[in-house]
């Protein structure tokens, strides 16, 4: 990996870290301006679109905050009681009711939004103007995956399948002449466990339990997509073994967040290893490298282990902070903001691996077998 190839990862984790810090430092605050208002959160959302929007119907006030019509009812009562709405007929249609912000309405509104709409207005008036495409295209795709994800929780609140669109229970393809591999997990998965197999005549085979991903093969990628809805024991339920042949290098891609991830690695020629998006438990069992191999993992992470061979040197920079490491059986505890530990002969060995974490960590485990 080159010089600007790692200068890019790394600002792709800090963006990350940033955006995850960002809605943090937002709940807190909401929390604050909830605490001194005497509001429960859902009266605070409703109140600032109401901020916003200075009048709106109750069904528009509903659909935009996600409550139901009784829900937005009982909301509006006790904004009314403590004076942060007035309910009147509108006079176009007296069928409708109407919802108008008042003067408390706006206190807290100017409190919570104002001195942020103004620091912001100021940041972006020094930008340019594609720079200011670019933070809007961000920003956009950045709601559109939120309303998606709202999307899918909401579809299992409303009773929809989750068994229909998968795929098979087994899978496989053949080498073919295939030079290099890349296995890709997107959109999560639940229980995964990955080994390569120097006996495996495929480029790969793989065995589902529960509801069965959907599986693709171009060339020698191979992308294996989990129909994940939010149903937290069932998901658990789905597990992958996946095996890989080792006669090819292979990059190896997890993304959407894992439940469970074991790999034995150590029959590989390893590549590259990215999990993103999240970990519960992984342990992985990682081969001897060739050249400088990148590990990382983003997301945050509740418990990561990664072996290495003995004598094989590592580099692992740390960022948004770790409850525990152990790096080479030296324990360190609660390490915040960025750190980079190396072993003794890193800079003078050609082939090594280079890891990072990012996204914040409870325990990372680094250590030689």
């Amino acid at each position: 990996m080159s010089d600007d190839d790692t200068r890019r990862e790394a600002l792709i984790d800090e963006v990350n870290a940033e955006f995850s810090e960002l809605r943090q430092a937002a709940d807190r605050l909401d929390e604050a301006v909830a605490a001194q208002f005497g509001l429960n959160r859902t009266d605070l959302r409703c109140l600032g679109i109401l901020y916003r929007r200075g009048r709106v119907t109750a069904g528009e006030l509903a659909d935009e905050s996600g409550l139901t019509p009784g829900a937005i009812t009982t909301v509006l009562d006790r904004m009314e009681r403590g004076g942060y709405a007035n309910r009147v007929a509108d006079p176009a249609d007296r069928r409708r009711v109407l919802v108008i912000s008042t003067a408390a309405t706006r206190e807290v509104g100017a409190r919570l939004y104002g001195e942020i709409e103004v620091a912001g207005r100021a940041e972006l008036e020094e930008r340019s103007a594609d720079e200011l495409t670019l933070i809007r295209d961000y920003l956009r795709r950045a709601r559109e995956v939120y309303e998606s994800q709202t999307t899918d929780v909401a579809g299992v609140a409303m009773g929809e399948s989750d068994a229909a669109g998968g795929g098979a229970p087994e899978a496989s393809a053949p080498l073919a002449g295939v030079l290099a591999g890349r296995l890709e997990f997107t959109k999560g998965a639940a229980k995964v466990d990955i080994r390569g197999d120097a006996s495996l005549n495929d480029l790969y085979r793989a065995r589902f339990e529960g509801t069965a991903p959907e599986v693709s093969v171009h060339g020698g990628t191979v992308v294996i997509q989990q129909k994940r809805r939010f149903r937290p024991f069932a998901w658990r339920t789905q597990t992958a073994d996946v095996s890989l042949n080792a006669s090819v290098p292979w990059d190896i891609t997890l993304k959407g967040g894992m439940w469970e991830l074991t790999a034995d690695l150590r029959e590989l020629r390893l590549q590259s290893l990215q999990v993103s998006g999240g970990a519960s438990e992984v342990e992985i069992l990682l081969p001897k490298p060739a050249g400088v191999v990148p590990v990382v993992v983003s997301g945050g992470a509740s418990s990561v282990t990664l072996h290495r061979p003995k004598g094989v040197p590592v580099r692992a920079a740390i960022s948004g902070g770790a409850s525990e490491l152990v790096f080479d059986g030296q324990r360190l505890g609660g390490v915040g903001g960025r750190n980079v530990l190396e072993s003794l002969d890193f800079g003078a060995a050609a082939d090594r691996y280079e890891m990072r974490f990012s996204g914040g960590a409870s325990q990372v485990t680094i250590d030689t077998v």
